[in-house]
């Protein structure tokens, strides 16, 4: 995959992701909480990269909500 497809592909997957949860709440009436989305041992454990790459995706994710009124 070139850089080009690479960074399609992650665009597209934080807007289907974004609109699937505004559906979620949408259909709930509220937001969901992202621990209810996304079990423990996909947030990793405090200080591990892992953690600090989930921490980081929240932080896009709601800047995101946050730049269309969402938030």
């Amino acid at each position: 995959m070139d850089d080009d497809d690479s960074l399609r592909t992650d665009i597209a997957f934080a807007l289907a992701d974004a609109c699937w949860r505004y559906a979620i709440a949408e259909h709930l009436g509220a937001p969901v909480p992202e621990e209810a989305l996304t079990p423990p041992e996909m947030r990793g454990e405090p200080d591990t990269a892992l953690r600090l790459a989930y921490e980081e995706r929240q932080r896009a994710f709601e800047a995101w909500r946050r730049a269309r009124g969402l938030a």
